[in-house]
């Protein structure tokens, strides 16, 4: 009867893992999830020792058409922002954890020429300090300039004048550190999911094993803020062969673009941890990021969510890490 009543709840806990699998796999959502009841399932025929689902991976990036959609629309935003410079305000709109706007210097800018004249009063002489020194002072040098139209021809007044305006005379300077021009550039986060499962009850018993459990790259984009852009756990579905759901201590991540990594937690000493290493790249680098284990109780099943900004960086290789594969014999290629 013991022998009985443990097979049915195995039999349930199997269940749950196919059809959160299949939700990862097939994007339905979480209450069809819960709703699914276990005759719905074909699992009452299988047999619980032949369970298995390969380790495999589920994202955004997968959909080329919603990623050329997303590339243009982050093209147009800066075109568009760009067109708009002059009325482009500089204020920070910057949260905690997603960069919102960046500045970009300008190749080259037109900087008023100057020059050092002497300072006079009213009647022409020049301006002295207590110790005699003659006053300067730093004046723009202008010119007097013929009004044209559109067309480029002379603006005359009724009597047939030339018209004429002061300007500034300017020279194009290359941008430097110290008078570089700035304009806003604004970025708005666009956040996915990449899930993963896995499932194997060929054993009939749980798998142990400490250290790298999965490794994700992204390719960060060239254009792009500085900041810190998060990837943070969603959801941590882990089940033992005895039918315990395992909740794990979970730190998230980030990956530092041009900036300095936020500080992270460690795993934790005793407790079951999950960990999403952090790591600081530049702009059109590759992130490698990976996911450690700690205190492992032993589990045969398992679907992770994890969640990202595709607008800052995407990905283009999943794998399970290395101890993760010595344990199930996973081929990390």
């Amino acid at each position: 009867m013991m022998n009985h009543s443990k097979n049915y709840l195995k039999k349930i806990v199997l269940t749950l893992l196919i059809a959160s699998c299949s939700v990862a796999c097939f994007g339905c959502n979480t209450e069809k999830e819960n709703n699914n009841s276990e005759e719905d399932t074909p699992m009452e025929t299988m047999d619980i020792s032949e369970a298995k689902l390969p380790l495999t991976f589920v994202h955004g990036d997968e959909d080329d058409a919603s990623n050329a959609d997303d590339t243009k629309a982050q093209q147009d935003a800066k075109e568009d922002a760009t067109e708009n410079t002059d009325d482009t305000s500089n204020t920070d709109t910057t949260d905690s954890n997603s960069p919102k706007s960046s500045t970009v210097a300008n190749p080259e800018k037109n900087v008023a020429v100057t020059e050092l004249v002497e300072v006079t009063d009213a009647s022409g002489q020049p301006v002295t300090d207590s110790a005699g020194t003659v006053q300067t002072q730093v004046v723009n040098v202008t010119e007097q300039v013929k009004v044209t139209d559109a067309s480029g021809q002379a603006v005359t007044d009724s009597a047939g004048t030339v018209q004429t305006q002061v300007v500034n005379v300017t020279e194009a300077q290359p941008a430097t550190e110290a008078t570089q021009a700035t304009e806003a550039i604004t970025y708005t986060p666009s956040y996915d999911v990449c899930r993963s499962y896995w499932l194997d009850m060929s054993q009939q018993s749980d798998f142990f094993f400490e250290g790298e459990f999965l490794v994700i790259e992204f390719q960060v984009n060239e254009n792009i803020p500085d900041g810190n852009y998060p990837i943070t756990f969603k959801k941590t579905d882990i089940a033992s062969w005895d039918a315990v759901k395992w909740d794990p201590v979970c730190i998230d991540g980030e990956v530092a673009v041009n900036s300095d990594l936020t500080a992270q937690e460690n795993l934790p000493d005793s407790d079951f941890g999950l960990k999403i290493n952090s790591v600081a790249v530049k702009q059109g680098e590759t992130a490698t990021v990976t996911v450690d284990l700690a205190n492992n109780p032993g589990f045969c099943g398992f679907v992770l969510e994890m969640e990202y900004d595709k607008s800052a960086m995407k990905i283009v290789s999943t794998s399970g890490g290395a101890d993760f594969g010595n344990a199930v014999h996973y081929i990390v290629e």
